[in-house]
């Protein structure tokens, strides 16, 4: 029985959930590694590459969270443009 290969996009530790300034909801997984060289912690890697992505579209996102996919708990959000805990926004 062979095994079916994990696209990197499912394998993600760490899920971002983004509403648009437009209405439009969106979520993106992480991507854990980076394909040419070791991480050192995947999934750090992981979180600053959601945090990169969504503080590049600026203005037009309204909210972002981030959740870890295991635990399904949600851990920092995007309030009025910096990132804080969850538990503080």
């Amino acid at each position: 029985m062979q095994q079916q290969a994990v696209k990197p996009s499912e394998a993600g530790l760490t899920k971002c959930w983004v509403l648009f300034t437009s209405g439009a909801k969106k979520s993106f997984r992480s991507y854990d590694s980076s394909g040419r060289y070791a991480v050192k912690d995947p999934r750090e890697y992981g979180i600053r590459g959601l945090k990169k992505m969504v503080d590049k579209w600026g203005a037009s996102v309204a909210r972002a969270v981030l959740y870890d996919v295991t635990t399904g708990q949600a851990f920092e959000q995007l309030v009025n443009g910096q990132w804080v805990a969850a538990a503080q926004a």
